[in-house]
Parts: structure tokens; C-alpha cells; sequence
């Protein structure tokens, strides 16, 4: 079901935004690669494994399930512990730890240096209107926020995630607080924040002139707490659902589910559908312990350990195991064909594989690869590398069927070792059994950690 929209600015402001974005377009050269496509990123917000309707026939996500049939499925999709971290990811192709400590956890300081390329400023360059929808938790005030950073339109929270109808960050967190913003002003609004950020993004879409090609980046705050949904036609749909607090999250998934379908349909009625790359992600795998509650303003209801789910996979949001890290993901569009991709990849990806179709130069120190050279052949010795918290305490390297992790206590790191392969659900450790296997990729990770910024000390 495709719900209506709420209101939003009036014409006035979408037709001067548009003639805006042809001005500062006019100067594009005619030399510029034909075929630049559109491209919308799709970001949920601690959704599990579990939690999707391909992955499990309880959860109603219908639109995201029809997207997912008609494109590639990426089974081994790796993302960061954290949502700040897969953010940093995500825009810049570069693991977050690159940046230093404070990228490598959730936080409201200003994660990238002034000037970093990121997505939105590569694509700028080859004539791109480019725009942010959601969670931006890449730096909490106005003046560090997503116009600093490529965007053309930014509409959202600055900070993490927010009360889902009074938009305030979390209860206590002057300055952050106030987050809900349009640009470089603070807004107050009515509405469900999911519902707000899809209708903008359409809007927004639909003032685009047809021949100019867009970023539309809809990083939603759906699914992360606080859970209040209202709307009865949720919960209906996931009546089958014996848990109260699984109910309330299925509810709150089928919600964003109908706002993908609204974008999807958005996208139709503009003719941009069929040449238009979707990607489809969760930052984080889901929250399986308990939820306490009241962090928010109410409604902010405390939740039973169980509500997400990333079975089978271990572990969950915050940790290195996979179900930490390997989340629900999938691309449609123009040269990915329907098909699973099983081979490991990682959020890094996606700039260097969306800037190389937009004809962009890449920057250097990138440490993604272009999927699309790499769908049918991806590079057999590449490892993939995972730091969380700002002392590094839960890491984690896989190359190939083999994975090493550590939950570090005390000044070195205890590694564990397991073949993903045979054991996707880390139940045996096989250190012992394979010292030289896990020492070679422990020698790994210190080499990727040596690339990381480290401050100094005094």
C-alpha cells in the first residue's frame, strides 16, 4: 500500500529550488559521459539480518522484496558496528578509522576534515543535483553539517537518531538536542520523521529538471529506537507476531517498507525508474539486547531483548561478529543483474563503484573497489576490516572463508579464529588449531591498522 504524503513547503520553494539547481547546472560542460544515471541510497537504521522479507517470510517488507527480485542481492554485504562509522564509510570509501578514533563510534563531533571528497562532492563534479534525506550523524550542529559536504539540499536530523514525533535528539544532550533541520536552519515540524524525510525526498526529486542527474540519499532513522508507531494498518500487518515488542518493530519495518515504495513510485511516475540505481542497506546489524527506554522523549517505551533479530548470525549491533556487521543489502539498476552476489564486499564500495558509472575521477587513498568490475571475478585476497570504539576494542579482518575477531581486554588482542564457510554462525572458535592461518591474517590486520590515523600522545 502507497500512503498519501503529508504537506510540505509549497510551490514557491520547490520551483525556486529548482530553478536554482538548473543555474548552478547551466555551466555544465557538453563533453560531460552521457548516461549518468540517478541514484538513490537507501539506509536503514539497526536493521537486523532477520528482519527482512527476503531473508524471512514473518517480516512484510513487500516493496523492498519486489527491489530486491529484480536486482542483485548482496548475501555478504559488510558494513561497520556503528551508524557514524558506516556513514563515514558509505561517503567517502574509506574505512572510518582512516579519519582517526572518534569515526570508529557513534558521536556528535564533526567526523570528516573540511574538504573531504566525499559521494555527493565527487558528483558534483560531473553536474549532479545531490540531496540528504534522514540521519546525517556525521556531525551534530548546523556547521558541520551535509551542505559542508557536497549536499545541494540537506533535510533531517544532524545528530543520531531522534524522537520519531518531537524530532529531538536524546533527553540531556545540549547542544544536540535541537536537531531537526532543512539546510542551515533549525525546523520544528509535526509528523512520523520516516513519513517527513520521504515526502521531502520526493518533492525534492520531482523539481529535479528530467536531463540532470541526482544523488537522492535517504539514510532513514527507521528502524533505531525510540519505537512509537500509531498508524493500526502497521501493527495489522504484523498481527502473526506473538511478541508485543517483535510486533512493534515489524510494524515500524513495514512502515519504512511503504515509504521505499513511495520512492520507488515517485521514481516511476517521473520516468527515472528503469535507468536509476538503488541501493539498499542497513548501517548496522540489529539491537538484540534489551532496550531500556527513556532516553527519548516519550514515547520511548522499553523493549524485551528479541525485538530485532539477525539470526543466524551471531552477535549483533556494536560487535564485530557478523551479525554486527553483515546486514541486509541489495542494488538494482543498470548493469547489476538479478542474480545473489555471495562474495564478500563492504560499504567502502559504493563510492568508488557510483563515482566510476557518474564518470568521476576517484581520490586517492580509497579503499573500496568498483563492484561493477568486480561482480563476476571479486579480488580472491582481499581482506575486509573492522574497528569499533575509539581504542580499537572489538576488531575484526576476514579474507577469503576465514575471519579473525577480538573483543580486546587489557593491551593486546585475544584472537579467535573461524572459517565462515562451514561455521556463518561463529560457534568454534579454531585458533588452536590454525596458529599460522590466524597469525597471518593478525599481520594482516596490523597492516591495515597502520594505515589508520592515530593521534598523538602527549
Amino acid at each position: 500500500m502507497i500512503t498519501d504524503l503529508p504537506r510540505l513547503p509549497g510551490i514557491r520553494y520547490w520551483t525556486a529550488l529548482a530553478v536554482a539547481a538548473a543555474g548552478a547546472l547551466g555551466g555544465l560542460a557538453s563533453g560531460e559521459p552521457a548516461g549518468r544515471p540517478d541514484i538513490l541510497i537507501l539506509v536503514a537504521d539497526d536493521l537486523g539480518w532477520n528482519d527482512v522479507g527476503w531473508h524471512n517470510p514473518e517480516m512484510r517488507t513487500p516493496h523492498l522484496d519486489a527491489l530486491v527480485k529484480a536486482g542483485t542481492e548482496l548475501d555478504c554485504h559488510y558494513v561497520q558496528p556503528q551508524c557514524t562509522p558506516t556513514r563515514v564509510a558509505l561517503l567517502t570509501g574509506r574505512y572510518p578509522s582512516r579519519f582517526g578514533p572518534h569515526c570508529t563510534q557513534a558521536a556528535n563531533e564533526r567526523a570528516l576534515p573540511p574538504g573531504t571528497p566525499t559521494l555527493a562532492s565527487l558528483l558534483k563534479t560531473k553536474g549532479y543535483t545531490t540531496g540528504l534525506f534522514g540521519k546525517w550523524h556525521l556531525g551534530s550542529l548546523p556547521e558541520w553539517g551535509p551542505n559542508h559536504y557536497g549536499f545541494d539540499h540537506s533535510y533531517g536530523s544532524l545528530a543520531g537518531a531522534c524522537g520519531v514525533w518531537d524530532h529531538r535528539y536524546r533527553l540531556n544532550r545540549p547542544p544536540y538536542t535541537r536537531t531537526w533541520h532543512r539546510n542551515h536552519g533549525y525546523l520544528d515540524e509535526k509528523g512520523h520523521s520516516t513519513d517527513l524525510v520521504t515526502a521531502e525526498a520526493i518533492r525534492w526529486m520531482t523539481s529535479i529538471a528530467r536531463d540532470r542527474p541526482f544523488l537522492c540519499y535517504v539514510p532513514f532513522h527507521a528502524v533505531h529506537t525510540p519505537l512509537a508507531e500509531k498508524d493500526e494498518r502497521w501493527f495489522a500487518m504484523n498481527a502473526h507476531h506473538p511478541d508485543p515488542d517483535r510486533r512493534h518493530f515489524a510494524a515500524y519495518v513495514s512502515h519504512m517498507d511503504d515509504c521505499v515504495g513511495r520512492l520507488v513510485a515517485a521514481l516511476k511516475k517521473l520516468n527515472r525508474f528503469e535507468d536509476a540505481i538503488i541501493i539498499f542497506t542497513s548501517d548496522n546489524g540489529g539491537l538484540t539486547g534489551g532496550y531500556g527506554g527513556g532516553a527519548y522523549p516519550a514515547p520511548d517505551p522499553k523493549l524485551k531483548a528479541g525485538f530485532s533479530s539477525n539470526k543466524p548470525l551471531r552477535g549483533g549491533k556494536s560487535t564485530s561478529w557478523e551479525g554486527g556487521i553483515r546486514v541486509p543489502a541489495f542494488v538494482r539498476g543498470p548493469g547489476f543483474p538479478r542474480k545473489t552476489m555471495s562474495a564478500p564486499m563492504h560499504v567502502v564500495d559504493w563510492l568508488p563503484t557510483l563515482a566510476t558509472a557518474a564518470g568521476c575521477e576517484l581520490p586517492d587513498m580509497v579503499d573500496g573497489v568498483d563492484l561493477l568490475a568486480h561482480l563476476d571475478r571479486p579480488p580472491p585476497d582481499r581482506a575486509f576490516y573492522t574497528v569499533w570504539g575509539g581504542t580499537g576494542r572489538r576488531v575484526a579482518l576476514r579474507q577469503g572463508d576465514w575471519k579473525i575477531r577480538s573483543d580486546r581486554k587489557g593491551d593486546k588482542h585475544r584472537w579467535e579464529l573461524y572459517n565462515l564457510r562451514r561455521d556463518p554462525s561463529e560457534t568454534t572458535d579454531l585458533a588452536a588449531e590454525h596458529p599460522g592461518r590466524r597469525d597471518a591474517l593478525a599481520a594482516l590486520f596490523r597492516a591495515e591498522r597502520a594505515k589508520d590515523f592515530q593521534p598523538a600522545t602527549p
